[in-house]
């Protein structure tokens, strides 16, 4: 994914924004690959931001649900989504205010890969309720076609899985 992202930007720094930042795995990807990055890391989870915060006080961070950006539209080159919309009660709002802050591109790596029967399950944990969700490909990827100009799909290995990987341009204003 990083190198993707590399090769569209690695002519002049942009902005990224990170959704779901766990560590900074991404951020960490980034710098290793020795990328001008203008980037902001966002997740719900206070203590991820915090963590985050401590090991790259360098970038931005903020506490913040991807279903509800608090940036202006067209705000950043990329946004970067990793292993987010699964764990969401359902993805086209995530989906659509993603689009609404990037300006080039849209990056969504789901660990879940999108399959017939769709299935929504909620699980209870000690720390409430979590979602753990696979999405139908036929509405998932109808909603980012409608909203890009182009739409590469890579199955990857990672994570001792498989991921998909969605590189959408987004389309035109």
């Amino acid at each position: 994914m990083t190198e993707r992202i590399a090769a569209l930007h690695s002519a002049a720094p942009f902005e990224l924004l990170d959704c779901g930042v766990l560590s900074g795995v991404t951020y960490r990807h980034l710098l290793q690959a020795g990328l001008e990055v203008d980037y902001t890391g966002i997740d719900i989870g206070e203590a991820a931001i915090a963590d985050c915060r401590e090991l790259h006080p360098q970038a931005r961070w903020q506490q913040m649900s991807v279903t509800d950006l608090a940036f202006p539209d067209g705000s950043f080159d990329v946004v970067n989504c990793r292993h987010v919309l699964e764990c969401l009660p359902y993805y086209e709002t995530a989906v659509r205010e993603m689009f609404r802050v990037a300006r080039r591109t849209v990056v969504i790596c789901l660990f879940q890969l999108p399959r017939e029967p769709e299935v929504l399950l909620r699980r209870e944990t000690a720390n409430g309720y979590i979602w753990f969700n696979r999405y139908a490909p036929g509405p998932f990827e109808a909603l980012l076609h409608s909203l890009s100009e182009s739409v590469e799909i890579v199955d990857v290995t990672a994570d001792n899985g498989r991921n998909r990987v969605y590189f959408c341009t987004k389309r035109s204003a």
